[in-house]
């Protein structure tokens, strides 16, 4: 897995930064500072969520020859434009989860039927947690920055809320397409049922 970046200390944080001479300049550096601090921040999201994935597909692994798509949750899809990088497809909510769409596809034995499905994950850092949430209204997971290497129950986690879906819910979403997103719902390009 990739090392996450180190927080940085306040003297390396204004490091290389102009000295302000007027108040305006202060104020500047003040935005800068708070700029970096959020975008290290937005970045250190976007690691961890890469990482959860990739060792979420490598878990259950899933056929290396699917295409695992990432789409921005609460957009209109544009069919002819609908790939995005991890980084694209992840915006923030009033609550300042980082959130996005995990589209994967399943099929019936031999190819046929293939289903794309997505998932929702909701992802923030707090302190030394980075927090997830399994959808919207999911319940938090914390999870420490020192163990996301061992992130097995949480895989589980996700397999049982997959089978739980495909149990329960799938006729239903099927035959009257599920109105509240969840954790998991039909994607939106899904168009043969």
């Amino acid at each position: 897995m990739r090392a996450l970046w180190p927080a940085l200390t306040s003297h390396q944080e204004t490091r290389g930064m102009p000295e302000a001479k007027t108040k305006y300049d202060e104020i500047c550096l003040a935005y800068r500072k708070s700029r970096k601090t959020f975008l290290d921040y937005e970045y250190l999201c976007q690691v961890f969520a890469r990482d959860l994935v990739d060792g979420m597909i490598e878990y259950f692994d899933w056929p290396q020859d699917q295409e695992i798509t990432y789409i921005p949750l609460g957009e209109e899809l544009d069919p002819n434009n609908r790939f995005y990088a991890l980084s694209g497809a992840m915006q923030m909510d009033d609550e300042s989860f980082w959130h996005f769409g995990l589209e994967l596809t399943v099929q019936e034995p031999g190819g046929s039927y293939p289903l794309p499905f997505l998932m929702s994950f909701f992802i923030k850092k707090v302190g030394p947690h980075f927090i997830v949430k399994l959808g919207p209204q999911g319940k938090e997971i914390r999870i420490h920055e020192d163990r996301r290497g061992d992130l097995t129950p949480f895989y589980d986690a996700v397999f049982v809320q997959i089978m739980s879906f495909f149990a329960r819910q799938y006729q239903d979403a099927v035959t009257k397409g599920l109105k509240e997103p969840g954790f998991i719902m039909l994607s939106p390009t899904a168009d043969n049922l």
